[in-house]
């Protein structure tokens, strides 16, 4: 298990390197996810495309691998009549992320994605019944981490990260932002994320420069409540969350991406439209900017293909 390497890598050091945007990545593969429970089937049908994409994206030295679990929930399942295999697809999901984890020579975390924005919000109690449902199977699974969505809602955040630490797993909260910060009532929402037991907080932004704006804005709130923050990069202002995005910039937006390392963030990663050759990018642009970090054998035994001059 790798979470002691991620934790202390959220404290200093390097920003650890994590993709969410594995649809994206997918579609970028060609394989056609139209309905939520396309997921499933990929999963029970073609499982080898899921290795294969979690490969990739260890060989592109992410640090936290995003275990493909947000859509194997029995709603979700339920658009392809699969609901009655949601602990058995979940499970698979995890287990390929683990195997993928296993092969790389640096360590790499496993995180199990609960929220979805594929399928339609549902009444809070029922809501509340799905989240801990999903995260008991994550943490039977195997997943060291837990990530957590709020499909657009606080409140729906808020029984995410309740539902994923009765689990006792470290568990992220992504909180979407499309514009202007409110640092007062981020302030009560990020004390009630902690007191909820949230162990980082991540803001999914769609430009660098709103990135570095909510860095600043909410820096003391969240050193107030010692919560570690981090940053999902979307690959344009124009990105649609699971589909890639149309322009092939990878080494552009890596490039901006490193601005957030200079402006706090612990944890940087690709939004939405971004795929693995994102992924790629922003792992090399960030071992240029720390070149004085120790170099340690994982760090330098990788795929040929994936070297680069100025990795540490």
């Amino acid at each position: 298990m790798s979470f002691s390497h991620v934790r202390e890598r959220l404290l200093a050091g390097r920003p650890l390197v994590v993709a969410v945007d594995s649809n994206a990545s997918l579609r970028a593969r060609g394989v056609a996810l139209d309905v939520p429970g396309a997921l499933g089937q990929l999963l029970r049908e073609r499982p080898n495309e899921v290795r294969e994409h979690y490969r990739v994206e260890v060989g592109c030295r992410a640090d936290v691998l995003a275990a493909l679990t947000g859509d194997t929930t029995p709603r979700a399942l339920a658009e392809v009549g699969m609901e009655h295999r949601s602990a058995q697809l979940t499970a698979r999901a995890v287990e390929l992320a683990l195997d993928a984890a296993e092969e790389s020579a640096k360590p790499v975390a496993v995180a199990g994605m609960l929220g979805s924005d594929m399928v339609t919000p549902v009444a809070a109690t029922r809501l509340h019944e799905e989240l801990s449902e999903h995260s008991a199977r994550l943490h039977a699974a195997g997943c060291e981490l837990l990530i957590a969505r709020g499909q657009g809602s606080r409140l729906n955040l808020m029984a995410a990260v309740v539902a994923a630490t009765r689990t006792e797993l470290p568990t992220w909260a992504v909180i979407e932002r499309t514009g202007e910060a409110t640092t007062g009532s981020d302030r009560e929402l990020f004390r009630s994320l902690r007191d909820a037991g949230a162990s980082a907080v991540l803001f999914e932004v769609s430009s660098v420069t709103l990135g570095i704006r909510e860095l600043e804005l909410t820096k003391e709130a969240l050193e107030e409540v010692e919560l570690p923050v981090g940053i999902l990069l979307a690959a344009s202002e124009e990105a649609l969350p699971g589909f890639p995005d149309a322009a092939d910039a990878a080494e552009q937006w890596a490039d901006h991406a490193l601005d957030l390392d200079i402006a706090g963030a612990r944890v940087i990663g690709g939004g939405a439209g971004t795929t693995e050759d994102h992924l790629r990018a922003l792992a090399r642009a960030l071992g240029s900017l720390h070149p004085s970090m120790p170099a340690h054998i994982s760090d330098t035994v990788v795929d040929d293909t994936l070297k680069h001059p100025q990795e540490s």
